[in-house]
């Protein structure tokens, strides 16, 4: 079990969230960061689904009340009793420990994993909280979670080389989409406004949708509404004043504002890890592209599971804009 002492921003429970339920309207949700969630479920031996803590900006403080291998995801400062510790490490902790979590350098989210996950009551086949249908709540101070059953021996001292931790400092981003669905909504000129321009994340961002402030993207002649119809996260939303919103992991299930664009699975963590004034530029791939892209994050993601594990397998991986060979126990250019 763990006990927080404090949590000075958004904390809750997240896993890999609920599938199957948006046609009774329930959201996905789960982790705003699934590339840095998964590996931090990695580093301390678990299912990269696993249920873990969440954190908004500022990491909390918690006692571990028994023995446990933990992990933190994240361009953060942290302490065990007081000592500096390494983000992106298994370290064992015993009972009475206390870890602090600082403030994030860079990006948005990140995560804190234990060895056999949190056990919480799995509402519609999801742990992750969704407090606007009573799924679940943010956490506070005083709070009590109690940890799975785990094996801890072999699961600490996990450490992921600096080249595959995900790099979320600058302030530009990168983002890919797929043209559409509503593209007959939007005049040439704006649909060339949205790839060109560079549009900015606004603090009216949450997980629900980020809003970004920028070049209005025009409307044809049938203008901004449209009939309702299904919503999923990654999907560009333009209202009539222009302005884009792109859904995120909290997002309601329809709606009727036309859809310029859809971010692509592999790049959705990089927005979510976008604080307000960063700038966000669009580039369209296609159906095709948008899968090989995503194939080749699942076998990055793959390798990074293998190797930590500690699998004398040799694969290679694309991190950075380099490609190495992963090996047990060290990284081969």
């Amino acid at each position: 079990m763990i006990e927080l002492l404090r949590v000075p921003s958004l904390l809750t429970v997240q896993d890999s969230g609920r599938e199957g339920y948006r046609k009774l309207g329930v959201p996905v949700s789960g982790y705003m960061d699934d590339y840095s969630a998964r590996i931090a479920n990695y580093l301390v031996g678990n299912p990269g689904n696993s249920p873990l803590l969440e954190f908004l900006l500022a990491g909390p403080t918690l006692r571990f009340n028994a023995s446990s291998v933990f992990a933190v995801a994240g361009d953060v400062d942290a302490r065990l009793n007081g000592i500096p510790i390494e983000p992106w490490e298994s370290h064992w902790a015993k009972r009475g420990d206390v870890l602090e979590v600082g403030t994030l350098r860079s990006g948005l989210y990140g995560y804190i994993a234990f060895a056999g996950g949190i056990k919480c009551e799995r509402l519609l086949g999801s742990c992750s909280a969704y407090p606007k249908a009573n799924l679940g709540r943010p956490l506070k101070a005083g709070d009590t979670l109690s940890l799975g059953y785990a094996v801890l021996t072999g699961r600490e001292g996990r450490h992921l080389p600096g080249e595959l931790r995900p790099d979320y400092s600058g302030n530009r981003r990168e983002i890919r989409v797929v043209l559409g669905p509503n593209l007959e909504h939007f005049t040439g000129e704006g649909v060339e406004t949205f790839l060109s321009e560079t549009y900015t994340v606004t603090p009216e961002s949450d997980r629900m949708g980020y809003r970004l402030d920028g070049p209005a993207i025009g409307h044809s002649s049938l203008g901004a509404d449209i009939v309702t119809e299904p919503l999923m996260p990654g999907a560009v939303q333009v209202p009539a004043d222009g302005r884009p919103i792109v859904m995120m992991r909290d997002a309601q299930t329809t709606g009727g504002y036309a859809k310029v664009a859809t971010v692509i699975s592999a790049d959705l963590h990089l927005l979510a890890q976008s604080r307000p004034g960063t700038g966000v530029r669009f580039r369209a791939v296609t159906v095709e592209e948008a899968l090989e892209i995503l194939r080749g994050r699942e076998k990055t993601l793959g390798a990074i599971e293998a190797f930590l594990k500690g699998e004398m397998r040799a694969y290679k991986v694309k991190a950075g804009g380099k490609e190495f060979t992963a090996f047990a126990g060290k990284v081969k250019y």
